[in-house]
């Protein structure tokens, strides 16, 4: 699936800016499962749904076209705020602390994602 040279394009690690990442499910042969694989990561909406409606027309001219596409397969978006990638490794780094018994106070104040929350029982951290 190709991307218009007119699109403006964003840099899905750039956690500064507010980005629209366009991605396919489908089967990697190479790694032997499905997943989720990036197509497009635009910097502005509009851009981002043309970009999703042609993906989805391409995969639904495929399957009209007869080719053997999984029918787990598809196209979806999301929209990535600034500090999402930030809020995601701290999420980790709590719960990996969390499930090896510590807590440290380091923690207590980190910005968490949306889908996270940590509460203490009160005792301190190990620092």
């Amino acid at each position: 699936m190709r991307e218009p040279a007119e699109m403006a394009t964003g840099d899905y690690d750039d956690d500064g800016i507010r980005r629209f990442v366009v991605r396919r499910y489908a089967y990697d042969p190479a790694r032997r499962e499905r997943r989720h694989t990036v197509l497009a990561v635009l910097d502005n909406q509009k851009d981002f749904e043309r970009v999703l409606e042609r993906c989805a027309r391409e995969l639904q001219q495929r399957r009209a076209d007869g080719e053997a596409v999984d029918v787990r397969e598809h196209v979806s978006g999301h929209v990535m705020e600034p500090g999402h990638l930030a809020r995601a490794a701290n999420g980790h780094l709590v719960r990996r602390a969390i499930e090896h018994g510590v807590y440290p106070d380091r923690l207590q104040d980190v910005e968490l994602p949306g889908n996270m929350a940590a509460f203490s029982s009160g005792e301190k951290g190990d620092g």
